[in-house]
Order: structure tokens, then C-alpha cells, then sequence
């Protein structure tokens, strides 16, 4: 399932056999545009990128109930980008154009448990061109990440396996 890019946390997308509410990703590099996905208990999970890099996030308290935790910080050293999507198991996980202009990324230890630390996943983004996570389950559950190198081409890194390690060659 694609996500469109929009400043509106929420949206429709259209799958076989049919219409599934689903979040959608922010527009790439606005400082304070959100990127919105579900937790695996079906709550929805909101982050954003601060004027200084550091990402944040927020909860709904309870499945469907408009109440928010109050905003955390994950940290991080984001210069533009950010995308969230989902492992097979339901973790969260989310990515971002670092300061070096490589990818980073950052997920839950444990379906709407704590997250790790911030990692490289290497490559060289260009600035301002937004990072996009796709999860895909018709492949046994892997998440593909799209974005736009400084050789101006499209370019993607796969999960090697279910809510597995990433390949160190991108395409």
C-alpha cells in the first residue's frame, strides 16, 4: 500500500477488495508535518521533527478515544524526511535523513513497548526530498524505504526478512 504525501495526519487508502482507513506520511522536510501509523493494539502514533532535528511523538491514550500523551522526544539529528510504517510483529518503525545525509532509522523493541537507539542504514539522501516507508505484507512481511539519492535517482533499501535486518546494497 502507497502512502500519499499530505499534511493531514489522516486519509483513505484504497486496497483490493476494499476501502481501509489509513495514515499517511508527511510532507517531506516541513518542520512540525507529522507522520501518523496504527500500533499494533490499534492506537494511533503521531511523530514530528523539531526545528533543531530532535523527533517526537505522541499516542492515542486509548484505541480511538482523541486523547493524547503529552509530546517525548526520540532524539535523533533529522535534517529533513521522516516516514513510519510497521513491522510483520507490529512494531513501529521510523526513518529520517540525518544531518550526514544518510538514513537512520529507529523502531520499538517491542509492539507499543520502548525503542532503540538511532542507526545508519547508510546511502546518501538528498535534502528535502522526504523518506518513505512502505510496509508489504504479499512478501512475508518486509518494509521497503524509498528516496531520492544525491545522484537525483529513486533509490530503496529492503528489510532482508520479517522484522529482520536491512540489506547494505541499495537499489
Amino acid at each position: 500500500m502507497w502512502k500519499t504525501v499530505t499534511r493531514i495526519g489522516l486519509g483513505a487508502a484504497l486496497l483490493i477488495g476494499g476501502l481501509v482507513v489509513a495514515p499517511q506520511s508527511a510532507s517531506a522536510g516541513d518542520w512540525g508535518a507529522q507522520v501518523v501509523e496504527y500500533n499494533k493494539d490499534g492506537r494511533l502514533e503521531r511523530f514530528m521533527v523539531s526545528g533543531d532535528g530532535q523527533v517526537s511523538h505522541q499516542w492515542e491514550t486509548a484505541k480511538g478515544s482523541g486523547n493524547w500523551s503529552r509530546w517525548w522526544s526520540l532524539g535523533g539529528e533529522i535534517s529533513s524526511g521522516l516516514g513510519v510504517t510497521h513491522n510483520q510483529d507490529g512494531r513501529l518503525e521510523i526513518f529520517g535523513r540525518a544531518r550526514g545525509g544518510d538514513l537512520n532509522h529507529m523502531y520499538q523493541l517491542s509492539p507499543g513497548g520502548d525503542w532503540s537507539g538511532w542507526y545508519s542504514l547508510g546511502g546518501q539522501i538528498t535534502a528535502r526530498t522526504g523518506v518513505y516507508a512502505n510496509y508489504y505484507g504479499n512478501n512475508g512481511g518486509t518494509i521497503r524505504v524509498q528516496v531520492e539519492g544525491i545522484d537525483n535517482r529513486t533509490h530503496f533499501l529492503w528489510q532482508l526478512g520479517p522484522n529482520c535486518c536491512w540489506s547494505s546494497v541499495w537499489t
